[in-house]
């Protein structure tokens, strides 16, 4: 999952650090829990896991890399503090979506 990961690099503009979606990830998402309950925070989490895996960091990364996709043998561009902040903001709010939706139907 090179898309999640920052690798350590000489590179200028590459992170010198691992870094990945985890814990602030899961308070956000369980944060919902005490409104819609534990089953329907539990599908937002792992909607919003889901989504984004296949959308929000392949869609970072492209940004991040000038639109360009990455060639095959190279690291992942490194997220500044910005842009994750607004991956950790859209990871919420489509969790708490989620969330709130199977709250209503279930």
């Amino acid at each position: 999952m090179a898309f999640l990961t920052e690798r350590a690099s000489s590179t200028p503009g590459r992170a010198d650090k691992t870094w990945s979606a985890g814990l602030p990830h899961v308070v956000a998402a369980g944060i919902a829990a005490p409104i819609w309950g534990i089953g329907p925070t539990v599908a937002g989490l792992l909607m919003a896991t889901l989504i984004g895996f296949v959308v929000y960091v392949p869609l970072m990364v492209l940004a991040l890399n000038g639109g360009a996709a990455l060639p095959e043998d190279s690291d992942p561009p490194a997220a500044p503090p910005l842009a994750r902040i607004g991956l950790l903001l859209l990871w919420t709010a489509t969790a708490w979506t989620v969330a709130a939706r199977a709250a209503a139907l279930g």
